[in-house]
C-alpha cells in the first residue's frame, strides 16, 4: 500500500455539480506535481456520474473496504477519468448502519449543531461524512497524512479523524442564502450586523450550524477569496488563516491563433442555429461579423446577476443599433426540446440538405454558361427552380408576422423568474427589437438536437460573456471566457474582480471588465452594465483582437503555476497547527 501525503475530500469528486468540480480537476495536476503517488482524492458515489467521470483499478485497499462494508459503507477504488487520472475512492453511505439521530445528538451536544428537523438535503452528506471519516480512520492506521475538506457538504471527517485538517468554504451557507434572498449581505458584513437567527427563517439553520462548527474545528480553515474570507469571518465567526484562491490551468486551452480558427467555424454553426431559430418570423443580418453574447452559471436568478443583466438589456434593446443575440445558457428543470424550435431547425436542415445535393448541378450549369457565353444566373434559376424547393420555402417561412419563442427549451413548472423578466423589459424577440434573446435552459450538450455545441464550443463561437453576480465567492465563467478567447465582464463582488482589482490597474485590465456593484447603486449599475454591453457591441474587429489577447493575459494571473504553493502552505500549516 502506497504512503498517503495528502487526501482531498468533495462531493465533487467524479461527481460534476458545480464549480468545485472544475476547481478539483484543474488543481489535481499541481497536486500530483508536489505529492505525486502520495495524492488521493475521495468523493460521492453517484451511479451516473460514476459510468462518466471515474475508471475502477486494481484495488490495494480491498482490507479496509471489506471492514467497512459490514458497517454499511461501499467503497469503490480507481481514477478519476481526467487527463490526470488522480487516485480516486468513492464512498456509497446509503446503507450506512450507524443511526443518524445518534450523529445528530453527538453534533448536537458538542458542537451545538441543530439539526434535529433536518431533511435528506441534511441528513444524506451527514451519513455521507460520517462515513468517510470512518474510511480515513481506517487509512490513518498506515498512513500520514493531510486531509483537506471541501464544503459543508463534506466537512464530516472534522469532526472524527485524528489527520491535520484543513476545512475549505467556497461560499458560507448563510452568505448564499442572505444575498440569494436579497438581503444586503455586503452591509451587513462591513457592520457586523450578520443576524445568525435568520439561518432559521431561510431554512438553512442545521447546515450553517454544521459549517459554522467546522470552521472552528478544522486545524485550518480557507476560503476561496478575499471577499469571502471577509463574509466567513463575520458570518461563521473564524477568521480564515490562508485565503486559496481558485487557479486554471490556462495551458490546456488552444493558442490564441487556433481559437481564431475555431472562433469562425464554431460561429457559423452558431449563426446557422440563428437563422433556423429567427428567420421563419423575419428576416435577421448575420452577414457582418453579428455579436453573439452569452451569460452562464447556476440559477440563482439575484445572486448572479440576471436580473440586474436583463434590466440593463432592455436599456440597450431603446437604442439604435445592429442587432445582438444574447443567450442565457442557465440550467433548469425542462421538458425537453421547444418543439417550435426543433420543427425549425428541422426545416433548416432540409434547406441545407437540399443545396447540398444541387451545389454540384449549380457548378456543372455555371461552368457550361461561362464556356459558352450565357447568363450565368440563368443556369443557376434552372438548378433550383423546382416544386420541391419553393415547398421548403414555404414550410420554412410560415410564421412571417409570428414571434420567435423566448425558449429553445420547455420548461416544467410555472413562473420563470428570467422568462418573467424578459417579458418587463420589453425583450420580446419582436423584429423591431435590437437584443434577441434565446433562453437555453439546459446544459450544453452536442447530443441536444438543437444548438448541439458544448459549453466551451459556445463560448469559443461569442464575442464576450457577462456575468454580473451579486454573490460570486470566486467566479470561473470569467476566466474561462477569457481562456476560449472571449471577452469577459465581471464585477467587484466576484472574487475573481476583486482580485483583478487588486493585481493590477484599470487600464491593464482591457479585455475583462469589472463592473462596479460595491459602491454604485443598483440603477447606476445598470447603466453602467448597458454601457458595457453596448462598448463589446460595437469595437471593431481590431479592438476586438487586442482585447482578447489581454484577456488571455489576465487569465494567465490564474494560473495554478502562480496559485497552487497557496494550497501546499495551508496543508502544511495544519501539520504544524495539529
Amino acid at each position: 500500500m502506497n504512503n498517503l501525503d495528502l487526501v482531498e475530500v468533495s462531493f465533487e469528486v467524479s461527481n460534476k455539480v458545480g464549480g468545485i468540480y472544475q476547481v478539483l480537476k484543474s488543481k489535481s495536476c499541481k497536486m500530483q506535481e508536489y505529492y505525486g503517488d502520495g495524492y488521493l482524492t475521495v468523493g460521492y458515489y453517484d451511479e451516473a456520474s460514476a459510468r462518466e467521470d471515474f475508471a475502477p483499478r486494481e484495488n490495494p485497499y480491498h482490507e479496509i473496504f471489506e471492514r467497512l462494508e459490514r458497517e454499511g459503507i461501499e467503497c469503490y477504488y480507481g481514477v478519476w477519468d481526467i487527463d490526470s487520472k488522480p487516485k480516486t475512492i468513492l464512498v456509497d453511505a446509503s446503507g450506512l448502519e450507524k443511526d443518524i439521530n445518534e450523529l445528530k445528538e453527538e453534533y448536537w451536544e458538542k458542537y451545538g449543531v441543530d439539526s434535529i428537523e433536518a431533511g435528506n438535503d441534511f441528513n444524506d452528506p451527514l451519513k455521507w461524512g460520517y462515513a468517510v471519516s470512518r474510511l480515513i480512520q481506517e487509512l490513518e492506521k498506515e498512513n500520514d497524512f493531510v486531509t483537506h475538506l471541501h464544503e459543508w457538504l463534506s466537512a464530516g471527517p472534522v469532526f472524527h479523524v485524528d489527520s491535520p485538517t484543513v476545512f475549505t468554504t467556497h461560499a458560507t451557507v448563510l452568505g448564499r442564502a442572505l444575498s440569494n434572498s436579497e438581503y444586503d449581505l455586503m452591509n451587513m458584513v462591513e457592520n457586523k450586523s450578520v443576524d445568525q437567527g435568520l439561518a432559521g427563517d431561510l431554512g438553512v439553520k442545521e447546515k450553517h450550524t454544521f459549517e459554522r462548527a467546522a470552521a472552528k474545528e478544522a486545524d485550518v480553515f480557507t476560503t476561496v477569496s478575499g471577499i469571502t474570507g471577509r463574509e466567513a469571518e463575520e458570518v461563521l465567526g473564524v477568521k480564515p488563516d490562508k485565503i486559496l484562491p481558485n487557479g486554471f490551468n490556462i495551458e490546456d486551452y488552444p493558442s490564441l491563433e487556433e481559437l481564431s480558427v475555431n472562433h469562425k467555424r464554431e460561429k457559423e454553426n452558431v449563426i446557422e442555429f440563428i437563422q433556423a431559430y429567427f428567420e421563419p418570423y423575419y428576416s435577421v443580418d448575420l452577414e457582418d461579423d453579428p455579436r453573439i453574447f452569452f451569460t452562464s452559471g447556476r440559477y440563482e436568478y439575484h445572486n448572479k446577476g440576471f436580473d440586474l443583466l436583463i434590466e440593463a438589456l432592455g436599456e440597450v434593446n431603446e437604442r439604435p443599433g445592429d442587432d445582438i443575440f444574447f443567450f442565457f445558457f442557465v440550467p433548469s428543470a425542462v421538458k425537453g426540446p421547444n418543439m417550435e424550435v426543433l420543427e425549425n431547425k428541422s426545416l433548416y436542415r432540409e434547406l441545407e440538405s437540399f443545396v447540398d445535393e444541387n451545389l454540384t448541378g449549380i457548378r456543372k450549369n455555371l461552368l457550361d454558361a461561362v464556356t459558352s457565353n450565357e447568363d450565368p444566373l440563368n443556369a443557376i434559376s434552372k438548378q433550383l427552380d423546382s416544386e420541391e424547393l419553393e415547398s421548403l420555402k414555404s414550410n420554412f417561412h410560415s410564421k412571417k408576422g409570428e414571434r420567435p419563442p423566448m425558449k429553445a427549451f420547455d420548461l416544467n413548472y410555472e413562473g420563470d423568474d428570467i422568462l418573467e423578466a424578459l417579458e418587463r423589459e420589453g425583450l420580446k424577440n419582436r423584429e423591431s427589437d435590437r437584443v434577441k434573446v434565446i433562453f437555453y435552459p439546459t446544459y450544453l450538450s452536442v447530443g441536444d438536437k438543437l444548438l448541439s455545441m458544448d459549453y466551451e464550443e459556445a463560448v469559443v463561437a461569442s464575442s464576450a460573456g457577462f456575468f454580473p453576480s451579486y454573490y460570486e465567492p470566486w467566479g470561473y465563467t470569467p476566466v474561462e471566457t477569457a481562456a476560449n478567447g472571449a471577452l469577459a465582464l465581471t464585477t467587484d463582488l466576484a472574487g475573481f474582480g476583486r482580485f483583478l482589482e487588486k493585481n493590477t490597474g484599470s487600464e491593464d485590465r482591457k479585455g475583462i471588465r469589472v463592473l462596479d456593484r460595491h459602491e454604485a447603486d443598483r440603477e447606476q449599475a445598470v447603466k453602467n452594465l448597458a454601457l458595457a454591453v453596448e462598448d463589446f457591441a460595437t469595437y471593431n474587429k481590431t479592438e476586438i483582437t487586442e482585447r482578447k489577447h489581454n484577456a488571455r493575459k489576465l487569465a494567465q494571473m490564474t494560473s495554478w503555476e502562480n496559485l497552487g504553493e497557496n494550497y501546499r502552505d495551508a496543508h502544511q500549516m495544519a501539520r504544524e497547527n495539529k
